[in-house]
């Protein structure tokens, strides 16, 4: 049974004789209209079926609306409250909601004027509103006061972990979090949740993992839909694409109700694989047929789905949902749409005429993005790699670069990697030195560019520039391709230098063996010493 959390409802229900709050309004039955019946009408205008009305209720009486239509002026918030700690405690939460930072001083001043005593709620407030405001010192030391005052707590351990995950700080979250249950405490679902997303934030999987496994194998808690959605989203961050059906399969075996929250975790998921896109795309017809509210995070994640397969059909139904759902586009989803026709031109055996007509779309998207100033480097980005993907040098040359310059926008290590596939493609090989010169001058190149440029050396013999790109990988922190050492490792005459840095790497990327090396290069085993 939905409750609603207004007195005034509750009051007009209790005198109006209805079957059911949630009954459609008959346009044809006349009623008196009270003045009651008037400010109710005020909420339900326009309203006619129940989920509309659950919908309407819970956007208006949410704890943040609420406090966020709070006069926080000291008097005219008195004037009908008496001056005591629960109603600055109240004001306390009002002022966070609003982000009134510049009147925190203002009510210490007030209570030390009054001699008001703050009790552990007045600290937590004052904790949550340090946080919230970046002032990590001040919420430690809201934090001592409290402790020594009132003793440690649950909620007051909560607070301050809460306060680190805002900012951050996972580890000193993590640090609280191991006094709490050394104290003897037994920490709650939600401040595992918090936890686990503050590490997510981070980009810290293992944590995340070890942190879920507790909470279920040591805390012994059932783990709710928040959480669930959680884990899957992590799933799409590290491309765990079969991690993420089996939990969405636990899910549904707990009887969870499905979300949005939750279908966009899971099409989030599976559209980062390309093995997994149509499966998505399942998800995505699933959540439409049983009228699951869509947000723009739905529209982001199933255009990044259907660019992964290249479904420019699928993309304009999402477009349809879109209006019909009344979501504004912004700047992630004009960029997915570009994103769906790189897809669409990666397709092999493509018609030309096709391609021509892909790109024209996408340019119609990206000027309609750029008259509601919604272009970003990813935009631009993204009409780099269109170019590269349909292979049109010339238009990027002459259409796309010179954007970087109209909008002010640098170019990126990603702009470079396109530029440098292209050159590759088209076999302009001592340009593209020229930029990877350029471009490791001023930051650091991607994996695909060290890779371009490490083919390229391969291909014309330059033993300089493979030595380069070899150092390269290790400055970045990546093994070269399999392919690509098994290709310097059976070359004839390799030279030493190359040899000793290919010795470096595991052998199962692909490293020769000395005496693979020396049988392909006809040189003689080193005499062991006595």
């Amino acid at each position: 049974m939905f409750i609603i959390h207004t007195k005034l409802i509750a009051q007009f229900a209790k005198k109006q004789t209805i079957k059911s709050m949630f009954a459609p309004i008959q346009k044809s039955q006349q009623i008196k209209e009270s003045e009651e019946f008037k400010e109710v009408k005020k909420l339900f205008y326009k309203i006619n079926d129940e989920d509309n009305i659950k919908q309407s209720i819970l956007e208006n009486y949410q704890p943040q609306h609420i406090l966020k239509q709070i006069d926080t002026n000291l008097t005219n918030y008195f004037q009908k409250r008496s001056v005591d700690i629960k109603s600055i405690n109240f004001l306390l939460q009002a002022i966070v909601a609003q982000n009134k930072f510049d009147q925190i001083d203002e009510i210490q001043q007030f209570m030390a004027n009054l001699k008001i005593k703050p009790n552990l709620q007045t600290h937590m407030c004052f904790i949550n509103a340090y946080g919230k405001f970046r002032n990590v010192e001040k919420a430690e030391a809201c934090y001592q006061i409290a402790q020594k005052q009132f003793g440690s707590s649950l909620h007051l351990y909560n607070t301050l972990i809460n306060v680190y995950c805002k900012n951050l700080q996972s580890e000193n979250a993590l640090r609280i979090f191991n006094d709490l249950k050394r104290d003897g405490f037994e920490p709650d679902l939600p401040i595992y949740t918090t936890l686990i997303n503050s590490f997510y934030r981070v980009k810290q999987w293992k944590k995340c993992w070890d942190l879920f496994d507790e909470a279920r194998l040591e805390s012994h808690l059932k783990p709710d839909e928040n959480l669930i959605g959680l884990m899957i989203e992590i799933c799409a961050d590290t491309h765990e694409a079969e991690k993420a059906i089996q939990l969405y399969d636990q899910m549904n075996e707990m009887e969870f109700r499905d979300t949005t929250y939750i279908y966009n975790s899971i099409i989030k998921a599976l559209g980062s694989r390309k093995d997994y896109a149509e499966k998505a795309l399942e998800y995505y017809r699933k959540m439409v047929m049983t009228s699951i509210q869509m947000d723009s995070d739905t529209i982001v994640c199933t255009l990044k789905a259907c660019s992964q397969c290249g479904d420019v059909k699928i993309a304009h139904e999402v477009i349809k949902q879109m209006k019909q759902h009344q979501i504004t586009p912004n700047k992630y989803i004009y960029t997915q749409i570009i994103r769906v026709y790189i897809g669409a031109c990666s397709l092999p055996n493509l018609d030309n005429k096709i391609v021509d007509e892909y790109i024209k779309d996408a340019w119609k998207i990206f000027n309609e993005a750029a008259s509601k100033q919604m272009i970003s480097s990813r935009t631009l980005n993204s009409m780099c790699e269109l170019m590269v993907a349909a292979n049109r040098l010339p238009d990027l040359e002459g259409q796309v670069l010179p954007l970087y310059d109209q909008y002010q926008i640098p170019k990126d290590q990603f702009t470079y990697e396109q530029i440098i596939k292209i050159l590759f493609i088209e076999k302009r090989l001592l340009d593209l030195f020229r930029i990877f010169d350029i471009v490791s001058t001023k930051m650091q190149p991607t994996f695909q560019s060290v890779s371009n440029y490490l083919d390229t050396a391969i291909l014309l013999a330059d033993e300089e520039k493979v030595i380069d790109a070899l150092e390269w990988f290790k400055k970045i922190d990546r093994q070269p391709k399999y392919k690509q050492l098994k290709q310097l490792g059976t070359m004839k005459n390799l030279p030493l230098r190359i040899h000793a840095l290919m010795n470096e790497y595991d052998a199962k990327f692909g490293k020769v063996s000395d005496k693979i090396y020396r049988n392909e290069n006809n040189q003689r085993p080193a005499i062991k010493k006595i």
